[in-house]
């Protein structure tokens, strides 16, 4: 795991009030798994660095476009219930093909310039503005 990301996350992205309590959970292996399990309905982000992505978008040329649009990004940190991906470093490519679309799913993009949110349906689908 990549604490120093996922503490980058937490503390641009998620509300003040909120943000000891999931550093706390980060900070060990143990209890990791208590913030990875708030992910299918999570309530903390601070919503107005966000916009939703309308199902009549494509989410996969939303990610591309607005990486790209800021800077040469390739890949991108994972966080996710899925323990296939959790904890990963994948290229936008493989983001793109394989994760997106996973329910209780963060991508991380650069030093957490970028963040892409896929909670349960049905509005689910967010990145940073």
């Amino acid at each position: 795991m990549n604490n120093q990301i996922e503490h980058l996350l937490i503390k641009k992205f998620v509300i003040k009030d909120k943000q000891e309590r999931y550093l706390t959970f980060i900070s060990k292996e143990k209890t990791r798994q208590k913030f990875t399990s708030e992910l299918y309905h999570f309530r903390d982000f601070k919503w107005n660095l966000f916009r939703e992505i309308p199902g009549s978008e494509s989410e996969s040329n939303t990610i591309v476009t607005k990486v790209k649009s800021i800077k040469n990004i390739s890949n991108c940190y994972v966080v996710s219930v899925n323990s296939e991906f959790d904890g990963k470093v994948i290229s936008l490519e493989e983001a793109v093909e394989n994760v997106v679309g996973e329910e209780g799913t963060i991508l991380i993009f650069g030093e957490a310039e970028i963040i892409y949110y896929e909670g349960e349906a049905p509005s689910r689908r967010y990145i940073s503005i």
